[in-house]
């Protein structure tokens, strides 16, 4: 719905290269557009009536659904976050070498993940581009403040750096 409704309000008003692409700025913009109803904001310039806040938010809400059913299915149950949102794990080094064997050893496909900007478990996507993990923390941390020898600590690209080692 997120998605939608940046395009649905921004896109026709806005050029491409200012088009929201969904980070915590865009919340206090739109937030503040929700206690104005009938701010020209609201508004699609390609229509010849006037749309307001509530016909927005119920035309986003439509249109995420049907999109929703389109890639995922009819059966809400089974949608996955993370089937949209996946991290390509791809190696910066030789990740795009030309090289099939290379690619083939160091790059792992997409993995399905959870989690987006505004949430512990902290994963990026843009509005513009869709939902595909484009950035993720490079280190995840949980200190245990009781006993600081028990915490721990993983680097996204996993404890080794050896394309057959199962920590890779």
């Amino acid at each position: 719905v997120w998605r939608t409704l940046l395009r649905l309000v921004f896109h026709d008003e806005l050029p491409k290269k200012e088009w929201p692409t969904g980070g915590s700025r865009w919340y206090q913009v739109v937030a503040g557009l929700l206690d104005e109803p009938d701010s020209d904001w609201w508004d699609d310039q390609g229509t010849a009536g006037t749309e307001t806040r509530d016909d927005v938010l119920a035309a986003a809400m439509r249109d995420a659904w049907d999109g929703l059913q389109d890639r995922l299915g009819d059966d809400p149950h089974g949608w996955r976050w993370g089937e949209l949102h996946a991290l390509p794990l791809e190696s910066q080094t030789f990740g795009q070498s030309g090289i099939a064997p290379i690619e083939w050893l160091v790059n792992h496909g997409d993995v399905e993940v959870g989690g987006g900007e505004s949430t512990v478990d902290a994963t990026g996507w843009s509005a513009n581009h869709g939902f595909k993990t484009d950035w993720v923390p490079s280190m995840r941390m949980v200190v245990d403040l009781s006993d600081l020898d028990a915490s721990r600590w993983v680097n996204l690209t996993g404890a080794s750096g050896h394309a057959w080692h199962e920590h890779y």
